[in-house]
């Protein structure tokens, strides 16, 4: 396994997210619509071991957000997304490589309230397939950085669940603050790929992701995510922006 404890490589890793959010945000500025949305995101996860080398997750998600009408702030007002997840992962005896065979997500959906025609939308349900895979590396006694990269397929009730490809780039950084408390830095870049809709271009833009959090370990068994994020969204019309403020509440447990 690589060693990136040296200094040079930390210090690369806060011009990095810069870089990203550079080259991924700019080029939407000029001549986009923006809508702004402030959401609450809420999981549920609950993790346990099937053998040394595989993993069970499942999760809840809940999520809700403003009703831009009536206030910017009353981010619980308007359902947003529900649904649940489940996950299993193969991990090496090392584990700093993960593999994700399968990964199913369904969700019911509200779209983000933006502008007056947002409210005639109806709710949408989907159905999501994942696979992918998962770098650990240890930068430094304190320092954890993970690379992590799924292809999506996505069914929705509203394209008739005709498959929809997505690829989702994660990168994170993990600080050990406290024995009890870490502190995460995450982005992620999400981008359109075949299959696609009829009449958009197979690779495009997505969603550009940029959050911090604490990480509160309240025992051996039990971790809970506290933080926000930044989540820069194109909308199907490719002249609409969505920005949401979002911020999280996640429990995990093992079992």
């Amino acid at each position: 396994m690589n060693n990136f404890s040296s200094p040079k490589t930390i210090s690369i890793l806060p011009r990095f997210y810069r870089w990203l959010l550079l080259v991924f945000t700019l080029p939407l500025a000029s001549s986009a619509q923006h809508y702004n949305h402030l959401t609450l995101w809420t999981r549920l996860q609950v993790a346990t071991p099937l053998s040394k080398r595989w993993e069970l997750m499942a999760g809840l998600h809940y999520r809700r957000q403003n009703n831009y009408e009536h206030g910017s702030l009353n981010f619980l007002e308007a359902p947003l997304l529900s649904g649940f997840q489940t996950q299993f992962t193969y991990r090496n005896a090392a584990r700093t490589v993960a593999l994700i065979p399968w990964q199913a997500t369904y969700f019911v959906s509200n779209t983000l309230l933006g502008k007056e025609e947002d409210f005639s939308i109806p709710q949408n349900r989907e159905w999501r397939f994942a696979i992918g895979t998962e770098l650990t590396q240890n930068i430094a006694p304190k320092w954890i950085f993970r690379q992590r990269i799924l292809q999506e397929f996505r069914f929705f009730r509203s394209n008739q669940d005709h498959p929809v490809g997505r690829i989702r780039g994660r990168w994170q950084v993990i600080y050990a603050l406290k024995p009890f408390v870490s502190v995460v830095g995450v982005t992620e870049l999400v981008v359109h790929d075949p299959p696609q809709m009829n009449g958009l271009k197979p690779f495009r833009f997505h969603q550009f992701w940029l959050g911090t959090s604490l990480m509160w370990r309240l025992n051996k068994k039990i971790n809970l995510e506290t933080g926000y994020t930044f989540i820069r969204t194109q909308r199907l019309s490719l002249i609409e922006i969505d920005n949401q403020n979002a911020m999280s509440l996640n429990l995990f447990m093992r079992l």
